[in-house]
Order: C-alpha cells, then sequence, then structure tokens
C-alpha cells in the first residue's frame, strides 16, 4: 500500500514537474518570439530613421549647393541692380518648399517665415531695380531658413534618443593635432561640437550670414593678428577625397552622421 502511495506521488509530482517545465518552455519560446519580433521591428526602424536622416541631408546638400552658386554670383556681381538675380531666389525658395513640404507646413512659424520670405521675393521681383541692400537680407535669410527646416525634419525623423556620430580634428598647426570620436544630438552644428569638446571664446556678429560665430581660441590657442593665424574649419568631402573649406559660420552648418571636421590654426 504504501510503496503504491509511493509510485502514486511520484506519478504525479512527475507530472507536475512536466507541467512546470512544459509551461516553463512555452513562456521562455513566447518571450524568445516576442524579444525577436521587437528586436526586428527596432532594426527596421532604425534603418528607416537611416534611411530618412540621409534622404533629409541629401535634400539640404543639393539646396546648399544652389544656394552657395547663388551667393557666389551675388558676391562676383560688380553692378549694384539685383534683379537678375531674383527669379533664381525665387526658384530657390519654390525648391525648399517642395523639398520640405511636411516640415514647413507642420510648423507655423517655419511655415510664416517661409511665406514672408517668398512675399518679400516676388514684391521684389516685380519692381524692376533690386538694390544689393533689398536683395542680401533675403539671401541671408534663405540659409538660416534651410537651416532649421533641416533641423526639424531630423528631430521628426529620429526623435531625442538617437545619436549621431562624428569625427573632429583640431590641428593647433605647431605638430600638435588631436582627433575625437563623438556621439552628439541629430541637427546640431559644428560650433554645438566644438563646444562639447574643447574650451573655446568666439566673437557674435549679428549681421553676419550665413552664421554668425567666428571661433577666436580653442583650448588656450588664440588668433595672433601680428602673425596672421586663425582658426579655419573644413570638412571631409569623401567622393573627392580631400579637406574642403567651410564657406558658412560654424554655426550654421548642420552636423552628419559619420561626417569628418578639422579645426586648423593657420594663417
Amino acid at each position: 500500500m504504501v510503496e503504491k502511495r509511493t509510485l502514486t506521488i511520484l506519478i504525479l509530482a512527475t507530472l507536475v514537474w512536466a507541467l512546470i517545465a512544459s509551461g516553463l518552455s512555452a513562456y521562455y519560446y513566447l518571450e524568445m518570439n516576442r524579444f525577436q519580433r521587437e528586436s526586428d521591428e527596432k532594426q527596421q526602424s532604425l534603418l528607416e530613421i537611416a534611411e530618412g536622416y540621409r534622404d533629409a541631408l541629401e535634400r539640404q546638400d543639393s539646396l546648399l549647393r544652389d544656394y552657395n552658386a547663388l551667393l557666389g554670383e551675388y558676391y562676383m556681381q560688380m553692378e549694384e541692380d539685383c534683379s537678375s538675380l531674383v527669379e533664381k531666389y525665387v526658384k530657390l525658395l519654390s525648391s525648399l518648399s517642395g523639398n520640405y513640404t511636411a516640415t514647413i507646413n507642420g510648423f507655423p512659424e517655419l511655415k510664416e517665415a517661409y511665406e514672408s520670405l517668398m512675399n518679400s521675393a516676388q514684391n521684389l521681383k516685380g519692381q524692376g531695380n533690386v538694390t544689393k541692400g533689398e536683395f542680401e537680407p533675403l539671401l541671408m535669410e534663405f540659409n538660416e531658413l534651410l537651416r532649421v527646416v533641416t533641423a526639424r525634419t531630423l528631430e521628426g525623423l529620429i526623435g531625442r534618443e538617437i545619436e549621431i556620430r562624428v569625427n573632429l580634428c583640431i590641428d593647433y598647426g605647431n605638430d600638435t593635432v588631436t582627433w575625437y570620436n563623438v556621439t552628439i544630438k541629430p541637427g546640431a552644428s559644428l560650433f554645438d561640437l566644438t563646444q562639447q569638446v574643447a574650451k573655446i571664446e568666439y566673437n557674435y556678429y549679428p549681421t553676419m550670414k550665413p552664421g554668425h560665430v567666428l571661433i577666436k581660441t580653442i583650448n588656450g590657442v588664440t588668433e595672433s593678428f601680428s602673425e596672421w593665424k586663425y582658426w579655419f574649419w573644413y570638412y571631409w568631402d569623401e567622393t573627392a577625397n580631400q579637406w574642403v573649406l567651410g564657406q558658412v559660420g560654424c554655426d550654421a552648418w548642420t552636423l552628419r552622421d559619420n561626417g569628418t571636421y578639422k579645426w586648423a590654426y593657420k594663417v
């Protein structure tokens, strides 16, 4: 009788163990599937974010090329009348709207700024003779609007939790070169990056555009008027495989993911 009871207990214990084991197996199986599914979804989300990020910056690069071409025409023009450039400016504004329609329409302040620039440009277009004093402010305001629109687009794509990674070189001009590999928020400027890694001093010029900041000191190395040495910034062009001198103030240059930048103290 005792043996039969013992056998019954062993059988019940075995069944309970089997049920528990199978239950745990099912639980871990479901958890593994859930984790894999969430991991796949996250990976897909990151891929979509990366693709959207690249697309937004490619659109910005295209607009910047057109903008810099127009800016070059403006500075090379000898006569005072800029009416021949107004039509190109209107096309540039239209291209901005076409590339960032959702962002501009999604932020009332951006839509207002865009419409204000377009109205001003259309007014200049209709008046005939256009002075440099009338045209230059619109030209400079376009670059600022493009920078803000791009930043808002990236914020919408990526959110606050995602970071980009960039490289920064500081060449002090005395055979001392320091490299930094930095993570930073999307939409940050080269000025933000420089402040993050170095102790700097700078001058802020409200009327200077594109960008308002000129760096005068990095980690104690200060511009020298007697030696004609100043701080210049560059970005690495992977296509051309060379350093390219920055054409705007460092606070107006939006960082690219995996981008490489350099500050050089030189004549």
